[in-house]
């Protein structure tokens, strides 16, 4: 008898979805919240299984489904991020007389797909994953169908995302036809049995190296990375700003555990050649997010360049090709999607003329009139910097750290000094909370109680960062020893 267990948590979110789907139907507006609360702990729940019977999952690996450590500690992260980013959406989206429990029910599809990503140990499998995360995405930001911004965010993110899905298509099927397999650790013995170090003598090796560039490249979209970057802002501008809030997050964490598996254990053997590709990517992306994101008014479209630029920082990380930097790459992907829940969080209850923030110019004397709020934006911004003791100082410090202790110096001295041109960006919207005229009254959709809870944990993060750094090394670890 074949035991599906270490599959419960997808089977728990995929019967918590058959379950609000149907009963949803026959709920009244007025009663439309108890499918939201069913939810949520449906998130929670299938956390807690996870945390519980963590050593159980892990014992029941399946050569087509991974379920170790390092996969079922992303996965309950990611399942309270999406909790937390859950409750600021609901919030906004009643404010403004647009809840659906439709919204949360597709977000729960892309849950599940970037679930599967995390777990996929085959080619095909991942394929699946990504495009079910995809297709939710496509639909969550054609939400709000009284904007055109809306629709034509979605139908660029579309068409790009159709032609990314083609890419790596395209690269599976190399893979496929060179190797005879879509299972990641035979790949990774095909590979293995090639002697690269003396450089490309082998057809079989082009194709390969061919393959991962497809890969590469589809990958990097997803990510967001430069030079495919090109949707990031106009989608995050077109977007309500909840849906910025989930792109901008957890799909981020479901891509960075798919290069780690990619990179670190499948293509290994090709690091000669993915080792200076992943190191273009991070520079353009640190260039072209931090000066591009200086002449940025729309606060939107400054977090989205923002976005770009701690992308390539991560890329930093895994171009060093060594634990310690993976284990940097790591510490730095959690801090940026805590603090960016943060940031898009408190953004999304602030209301300037009874419509949500847009320009930067909207948070003008912010401090005049709602000190805490001024705070809570001010600490934010000051971790994105890499001011210490915020945790956001020891994320770029650990990435620069490991640069440093692998002789990559120049990229470290590099890192440093893009580190204080984004920083002007930052200042620049502290300056217009604490030291401009105040133009708007603004007003917020709820009490800042969560948001300050939540604020005050990234304070204590900062304060401790072993915490994070621990959790961090423990995963890389048993990714490593599995």
């Amino acid at each position: 008898m074949i035991n599906y267990l270490y599959i419960f948590p997808e089977i728990i979110i995929t019967s918590a979805l058959c379950f609000i789907i149907v009963l949803d139907l026959f709920l009244p507006n007025k009663l439309k919240y108890i499918s939201y609360y069913l939810i949520q702990l449906s998130l929670i729940f299938c956390a807690y299984y996870i945390y519980s019977h963590i050593s159980y999952l892990t014992n029941n690996n399946s050569e087509l489904y991974d379920t170790s450590i390092f996969s079922n500690i992303f996965k309950i992260f990611i399942l309270l991020s999406l909790a937390m980013i859950f409750y600021y959406t609901s919030v906004f989206l009643k404010y403004f007389n647009i809840f659906r429990t439709e919204y949360f029910l597709i977000t729960l599809f892309g849950l599940l797909g970037m679930m599967i990503m995390i777990s996929s140990q085959n080619m095909l499998l991942l394929y699946l994953g990504i495009e079910l995360l995809s297709l939710s995405l496509y639909s969550v930001i054609a939400f709000n169908k009284n904007s055109l911004f809306s629709s034509e965010a979605a139908v660029k993110y579309y068409i790009l995302g159709a032609i990314s899905s083609g890419f790596l298509l395209f690269g599976i099927s190399l893979i496929y036809g060179l190797t005879g397999s879509l299972n990641f650790n035979e790949i990774f013995i095909h590979i293995a049995s090639f002697n690269i170090t003396n450089g490309i003598d082998n057809v079989q090796v082009i194709g390969l190296l061919f393959a991962l560039i497809f890969i590469l490249i589809s990958l990097s979209f997803k990510f967001g990375a430069a030079p495919f970057h090109m949707w990031i802002p106009d989608v995050y501008h077109g977007s309500i700003i909840t849906t910025t809030l989930l792109l901008s997050t957890i799909p981020k964490i479901a891509v960075f555990v798919i290069l780690i598996k990619l990179l670190t254990n499948v293509f290994s053997g090709l690091f000669l050649f993915w080792a200076d590709m992943v190191i273009i990517l991070s520079i353009l992306s640190i260039l072209i997010g931090n000066i591009v994101a200086i002449s940025q008014t729309n606060i939107k479209r400054m977090l989205a360049y923002s976005t770009i630029a701690n992308i390539g920082f991560i890329l930093l990380g895994l171009s060093v090709g060594s634990i310690i930097g993976y284990k940097a790459a790591m510490f730095y992907t959690l801090t940026y999607v805590v603090t960016t829940i943060a940031a898009f969080g408190l953004l999304s209850q602030l209301i300037c003329r009874n419509k949500p923030i847009e320009n930067i110019s909207d948070l003008s004397g912010l401090n005049s009139t709602s000190p805490f709020t001024a705070f809570l934006l001010m600490f934010i911004l000051l971790s994105y910097i890499g001011i210490p003791p915020f945790i956001g100082f020891h994320a770029k410090l650990f990435i620069i750290q490991s640069l440093v202790e692998t002789n990559n110096i120049p990229l470290g001295i590099f890192a440093v000094l893009m580190t204080v041109v984004g920083s002007y960006y930052y200042l620049r919207v502290i300056k217009v909370i604490y030291f401009d005229e105040a133009k708007n009254v603004l007003a917020s959709t709820s009490k800042l109680y969560i948001t300050g809870i939540y604020v005050l944990g990234l304070i204590l993060l900062g304060l401790l960062p072993d915490v994070l750094g621990q959790l961090s090394q423990y995963s890389i670890s048993n990714f490593f020893n599995t």
